[in-house]
């Protein structure tokens, strides 16, 4: 409806046809890379510790305070993938796609895209909102979280700015995303003694934070280099 009312179409904001399996699987190898290093770490926190950990497989719903729902039948992992295509599809098509085509038409790039990875800082605010009433945290952790979650997916929507600009399409930050919504937070999971997934959120703030600066020394020399 918005595209019809804007004049724009899919290709417009960034759904080009060309290039989609090889931009799907340029972003799913860039999760694979950063999220094998970030688990890597949170192993190496939990031997430290003294409480080992190992992986499990299965489908769980993404939690701030830990899910202690286990899925394990095929039906959940097909159900899983397809809920978060549509909801990685949806978000990058209005955020990165939409918005900073919009945006663009009136600022430069790098400010739309502030605005645009604000914007979907803002919109993840729901997760801590939830959990607090549910009553799984208090006011002032919800607070606290609510910050954080607006600069942690404030990054990682820069990150899918820069790479949209880059690449000239959606694909690689939609396969990125992909990657971080099913594998990193609903399947694979670490699991020890004292429980699951305790330090998700480490995990998930390391794999961002390697991937985002992996991405922006590669923009500031595509950057440099087109400007010689």
């Amino acid at each position: 409806m918005v595209l019809k009312r804007t004049n724009l179409t899919w290709s417009d904001i960034g759904f080009q046809r060309n290039g989609f399996a090889i931009g799907v699987l340029k972003g799913l190898s860039l999760g694979t890379v950063c999220f094998a290093i970030a688990y890597g770490l949170e192993f190496a926190i939990l031997s430290l510790q003294g409480n080992p950990a190992h992986f499990e497989l299965y489908v769980s719903g993404f939690s701030l305070t830990g899910s202690p729902i286990k899925n394990t039948d095929f039906l959940f992992f097909g159900l899983c993938l397809f809920f978060n295509a549509i909801n990685v599809w949806m978000e990058e098509g209005v955020f990165r796609g939409l918005f900073i085509k919009m945006l663009s038409e009136t600022t430069p790039f790098m400010t739309a895209n502030f605005i645009a990875a604000f914007l979907f800082g803002i919109w993840h605010i729901v997760m801590p909102i939830r959990s607090y009433i549910n009553g799984e945290m208090p006011f002032a952790e919800m607070i606290l979280m609510s910050i954080g979650y607006v600069i942690l997916a404030g990054i990682m929507g820069i990150k899918w700015g820069l790479l949209n600009r880059m690449t000239g399409n959606l694909w690689v930050g939609l396969g990125d995303h992909l990657f971080n919504n099913t594998v990193a937070t609903n399947m694979l999971h670490v699991v020890s003694s004292t429980g699951a997934d305790e330090l998700q959120i480490v995990r998930i703030m390391a794999a961002q934070l390697v991937s985002f600066i992996f991405v922006l020394v590669i923009y500031i020399y595509r950057s440099r280099k087109e400007g010689e």
